[in-house]
């Protein structure tokens, strides 16, 4: 495709300031990397950065997440990184599992968990108690999920390698996180990013097997459950559109996210069709007002 910018062009209408929305793709994201609390803590991580020259600053929504400032050298060549006291990861990414919230003892599922990132944080904010299932289905996606899992030390995780849309058992789980699989827009940041082309008919079979797995999450749902639908797309035919029949077909009802972060409101209204007023709630991550990777997230509870 080249520039993206011709391709975003579909979504000036929707995210405000778009020219600066546009200079924002162009710029490379922030590295982060988060503090594993099941190997260490947040003063030894940062007095170890410092000693390794790497300056940095906590974020103020999540002080686990270490925001590098520019460096000749690379964090994941650390020997903090290979022994698990730290994850790098996108804060974006971190997002979505924090606002699902999983405490020690609950029953969590992630859906659709490779590489592993949300995972393990999840992992770690339940202390490794309770039960934490990590799906993917099988292949090449079980390498670095298991071996980033056997890093971080979790020891509350079962992997399975199910496709999400199917499954097994039913009102099985506390609290479960679709990070859904999606046509990824959202992570098109930085000078040389050079995406591929993204059709309609590509947006439509996403949306469809996005739908199939968040239905079968809501199902795997005990009643009053809580469940996290993300994606990296600023699509709404991949968010918003795919969560509202079902929102109304199963009587779900969003929360705030709970997370003090700039982020836009989710749509109600899409290219003059209604959708479900609960959708207000859901929070459109934008890299000229959160710099990491555009990002949709919202939180609901199974009535």
């Amino acid at each position: 495709m080249g520039d993206p910018s011709s391709y975003l062009q579909r979504y000036a209408d929707l995210i405000p300031e778009f020219d600066e929305f546009l200079e924002s793709v162009r710029i490379k994201p922030p590295l982060h990397v988060r503090v594993n609390t099941l190997k260490s803590t947040p003063e030894a991580v940062s007095a170890y950065l410092e000693r390794e020259g790497l300056a940095h600053t906590s974020e103020k929504w999540c002080p686990l997440l270490l925001k590098l400032e520019a460096s000749e050298k690379k964090v994941g060549t650390t020997l903090l990184h290979a022994l698990g006291h730290i994850y790098i990861q996108s804060a974006s990414s971190a997002v979505s599992a924090l606002a699902l919230g999983p405490k020690p003892g609950d029953r969590v599922l992630d859906l659709c968990a490779a590489p592993g990132s949300k995972t393990s944080f999840m992992a770690q904010m339940m202390e490794s108690r309770g039960a934490l299932v990590a799906n993917e289905p099988g292949g090449k996606r079980h390498i670095p999920l298991k071996a980033n899992l056997r890093r971080v030390g979790a020891a509350n995780i079962i992997i399975t390698g199910y496709s999400g849309q199917n499954f097994p058992m039913r009102d099985s789980f506390d609290k479960i996180l679709v990070d859904a699989p999606c046509t990824g827009d959202g992570t098109w940041r930085g000078p040389d990013t050079r995406p591929r082309e993204i059709t309609e008919n590509d947006r439509k079979r996403m949306a469809l097997r996005q739908s199939q797995i968040l239905e079968r999450a809501i199902n795997l749902l005990v009643p009053g459950g809580e469940l996290t639908y993300s994606t990296c797309t600023y699509a709404p035919e991949e968010n918003e559109l795919v969560l509202s029949p079902l929102m109304e077909k199963y009587g779900l009802a969003s929360m705030e996210l709970g997370i003090e972060i700039p982020a836009s409101p989710g749509l109600t209204r899409w290219e003059g069709q209604a959708l479900h007023p609960g959708l207000v709630n859901a929070a459109r991550l934008y890299p000229h007002k959160f710099d990491s990777e555009g990002f949709f997230v919202i939180r609901l509870v199974k009535q």
